[in-house]
């Protein structure tokens, strides 16, 4: 029994001790940043999607990966970079996935309004199906039943 409970101890140290060994980034800096770089670097991290993770943000991924992207963030900001250069450099390296709004270019139409065109085709589809059937009614006789 005593090594039971010398067995439950230990996980639970481990449970306790596992958010240290989280992910942490590997860029040693500053980790506070001016006011004015921290509100743009909390909305660049927003908007930036972690290329490991099913559709996270870099802010709230754990991984390593998101980590790594999170310090290069901060290296570019107070490096002076803009947002725009951010992202470019984010979309050269992972490509489009990167961001959840990608550019509106030729490549991406279809993703924008892909969208509208299925549903300007689903009210056309359902406007041609009513249609219809209100044609078909007075063929039928036009009777109406009474209960």
């Amino acid at each position: 029994m005593k090594s039971r409970g010398s067995v439950a101890l230990l996980l639970i140290l481990a449970a306790l001790g596992a958010p240290a060994f989280a992910a942490a980034p590997s860029w040693s800096g500053p980790s506070v940043l001016p006011p004015k770089l921290e509100a743009r670097y909390q909305r660049l991290t927003q908007e930036l999607r972690c290329p490991v993770c099913q559709n996270e943000s870099v802010a709230v991924s754990n991984s390593r990966v998101s980590a790594d992207i999170r310090a290069v963030i901060r290296r570019k900001l107070l490096a002076g970079e803009s947002n725009q250069q951010i992202k470019q450099f984010m979309i050269a390296r992972y490509g489009l996935f990167a961001v959840f709004k990608p550019p509106l270019q030729r490549s991406t139409l279809l993703l924008w309004f892909g969208p509208l065109i299925l549903l300007l085709i689903a009210v056309l589809i359902l406007g041609v199906t009513v249609h219809r059937r209100r044609r078909a009614l007075p063929a039928r006789g036009g009777r109406t039943h009474t209960h």
